[in-house]
């Protein structure tokens, strides 16, 4: 037999009790209590993530709107008459959003020239397209490609808008807290 078993034999009474040490249970329910409170905690990594997402996304918008200022909105191409609706289509909203920026407000007529710019930039693409499809008329990859390079131009726009309203909203609501 080994000590261990000739010990636990010999203090065997000792070993045998019913009854855990005093406070036992007290700090058992102490701990249980605190494991069932939610602790809301906000991790700084996410909130990083969040502000450098909306930093990016209005650097981009200020350097679009110092960007195009004073061309053209977007060139007239000539497709194929099955398409041509399609791209008067999308023609008129662009220009449709082109104007709702330049009618928004802005804190600096500089970041609205480099928006305005930047979307500009965007038509390098729309460019070759365009001679793509001078070279090949009808080709109905070009036009997809045409229909996609309208799709995204809006969406971009189309999320500048929305920045620029939610900027200029929490502007007038930080004025009118101020002025209360």
């Amino acid at each position: 037999m080994s000590d261990l078993e000739k010990y636990i034999i010999e203090n065997r009474d000792d070993f045998i009790s019913d009854e855990p040490d005093t406070g036992h249970f007290d700090r058992f329910k102490s701990k249980l209590q605190m494991e069932n409170k939610p602790v809301r905690r906000i991790r700084f990594f996410r909130v990083m993530q969040i502000a450098a997402t909306f930093a990016i996304l209005l650097a981009s918008g200020v350097v679009i709107i110092k960007s195009s200022k004073g061309k053209a909105k977007m060139a007239v191409v000539t497709v194929p008459e099955q398409y041509q609706e399609t791209n008067n289509y999308y023609i008129h909203q662009v220009s449709t959003r082109y104007d709702e920026i330049e009618s928004l407000n802005f804190s600096d007529e500089e970041e609205k020239e480099l928006l305005l710019k930047e979307l500009q930039a965007m038509d390098s693409y729309y460019q070759e397209l365009l001679v793509d499809l001078n070279a090949f008329p009808g080709d109905e990859r070009v036009i997809s490609a045409l229909i996609k390079h309208y799709q995204m131009k809006i969406l971009v726009m189309d999320q500048i808008i929305e920045q620029l309203k939610q900027f200029n909203q929490a502007k007038n609501d930080n004025n009118e807290n101020s002025n209360i």
